[in-house]
């Protein structure tokens, strides 16, 4: 068995026990990032190698080289090219808010929304961002990074839950809303992002077809198992009979239970680890999910 402290088993159980979209975007903007800071370490040594990076797959303020680069209006959305150390402080939070707020989305309403967000976040960010550098000056030559879809995850989360609190150093407890308009405000004033209105835009209306019971992210469904969210019908008179005379039927045994829960043999989490390689992590049950979360606390 690995070493429960080792940070290499610390990292795996991490990855395992996060669900199966927010693994996925997780591990392709880390692999950019270090991808961007390897071949920048190489443009010591006259490889230009980074700056190829970033003039192939970040996105063009001017939309006339846009259209020479197509791809760029997705793949800018996935290339960290954050340089230097307040490049590391960007990406570091960026990467914290991502899987802050993508785990919370994620497992509410679906992994293939979480996804389909994201890359309608991307592309809401550049059509917007290309349109108004038409017509305003910009400090900046190019757009890149995962602020932009981060935002429409942001702005999603706050239509949904706009009075929902969060606690911000200094700040105290503050609406959802508000953090979100102050989030897209701050950008604009120190970054000069103008993609980020586009993902705050796509994130809105993302949040409010999700209110009004439709999927615009439905086209996401196929790459997660074709498993489509659907919000919980109403139970039914016969439904809620059903439900609390089952409640009083499993209150009566759990004293038995619970002495059958305590008996139960550790579940071993290199078996729990293998399991998801092989079958992914919507295949482990409860138990299984409860030893994972056990395991990256101790």
């Amino acid at each position: 068995m690995a070493d429960a402290d080792s940070p290499l088993f610390r990292f795996q159980l991490w990855r395992a026990n996060l669900p199966p979209a927010l693994r996925v975007l997780l591990t392709v903007n880390l692999a950019t990032y270090l991808a961007y800071v390897l071949l920048a370490f190489f443009g010591f040594f006259g490889v230009p190698l980074g700056q190829f990076m970033v003039d192939w797959l970040t996105l063009p303020t001017s939309w006339e080289v846009a259209l020479t680069r197509p791809w760029t209006v997705l793949t800018y959305g996935f290339v960290n090219a954050f340089g230097g150390f307040f490049g590391l402080i960007s990406f570091v939070f960026g990467f914290y808010w991502l899987q802050w707020m993508g785990r919370d989305y994620e497992e509410s309403y679906g992994a293939h929304r979480l996804f389909g967000l994201y890359v309608m976040g991307a592309l809401g960010g550049a059509v917007v961002g290309l349109a108004l550098g038409a017509v305003l000056p910009l400090p900046r030559s190019e757009y890149f990074g995962l602020w932009t879809p981060v935002t429409a995850i942001l702005c999603a989360i706050a239509t949904l839950h706009p009075t929902r609190g969060i606690g911000l150093f200094l700040l105290g407890v503050v609406p959802m809303k508000w953090i979100a308009v102050g989030f897209v405000v701050i950008s604009l004033l120190f970054s000069a992002d103008l993609s980020v209105l586009g993902a705050a835009l796509v994130g809105v209306l993302v949040g409010r077809a999700q209110q009004a019971g439709s999927d615009p992210a439905a086209w996401a469904a196929p790459l997660f198992g074709g498993r489509i969210g659907r919000r919980p019908k109403k139970k039914t008179s016969r439904q809620t009979v059903t439900a609390s005379r089952s409640k009083r039927s499993s209150s009566s045994r759990s004293s038995s239970k619970t002495v059958g829960r305590d008996a139960a043999p550790a579940l071993d989490v290199d078996e729990i680890l293998d399991k998801i390689l092989d079958k992914g992590y919507e295949s482990l049950t409860k138990e299984e999910r409860e030893a994972l979360d056990r395991a990256s606390r101790d």
